[in-house]
């Protein structure tokens, strides 16, 4: 059975990618590779002679049934704006992002003001510079391109990962429903059935977004390069 990846934990790890400007994307070696493909297809293989797929049906629509997924239902068409809010090292600042399909973007405004963005699309990423109207261009890691392809992908979940409970977050206490997918947990919180905050823990790091705006209706303006941009492609 395929992993559930929850849309907003990868989007976590997109703002991680573009905003802090991770290097430790290399992909595997290719007897690796290799290795995890065939891995893969074998797994996809087994999947596919499974007899019964009334189990898969029906773990799907307990899915649905929860908090979590009637919000993620919204955006099974693979299309979904946020903005949130979050403190990191201190720093208070908003992230825009979207996706559409094989495309992300993200934005990071500190005191109202954009300090960047970046555009990924399928494995290459566009990082715009505004005060300069430069864009840097470069390809992404397998992983990397992987993440930003998968944002909204899957469509079957293990129904054994949910954790509920509560959480108090800003003196509030919120219902939760906690996700952990190979090691990393989106703890979801809920007032009523809106979703009011995200926390993200992986690594002994955890980051608490407030949600602003969560919605399936995208800009596409969003994705374009503005046309006085100079590009520069960057090669490793």
């Amino acid at each position: 059975m395929k992993k559930l990846l929850i849309a907003l934990l990868t989007l976590l790890l997109l703002f991680s990618l573009t905003a802090c400007g991770s290097d430790n994307n290399d992909p595997p070696p290719v007897d690796q590779q290799q290795q995890q493909q065939g891995q893969q297809e074998q797994q996809e293989q087994q999947e596919q002679q499974q007899p019964d797929v009334k189990i898969d049906e029906a773990l799907a629509e307990t899915f649905l049934n929860t908090k979590t997924g009637k919000f993620y239902s919204q955006f099974t068409d693979g299309k979904m704006y946020m903005e949130y809010k979050m403190t990191v090292e201190g720093m208070e600042m908003t992230v825009i992002s979207a996706t559409n399909g094989s495309k992300s973007y993200s934005e990071t405004l500190i005191g109202g003001i954009s300090s960047g963005a970046s555009i990924i699309e399928g494995d290459v990423m566009y990082t715009l510079m505004p005060e300069m109207k430069m864009v840097y261009k470069m390809g992404l890691g397998d992983t990397a391109a992987n993440i930003a392809g998968e944002v909204i992908a899957e469509e079957d979940v293990d129904m054994a990962d949910l954790k509920t409970g509560t959480r108090t977050v800003n003196g509030k206490t919120y219902d939760t429903e906690e996700w952990v997918v190979d090691g990393a947990a989106s703890i979801m919180c809920f007032d009523g059935n809106e979703l009011k905050y995200i926390i993200g823990e992986a690594e002994g790091m955890e980051v608490v977004m407030e949600i602003v705006t969560a919605t399936n209706k995208v800009d596409d303006s969003l994705f374009v390069i503005p046309a006085d941009y100079t590009v520069m492609d960057i090669q490793f």
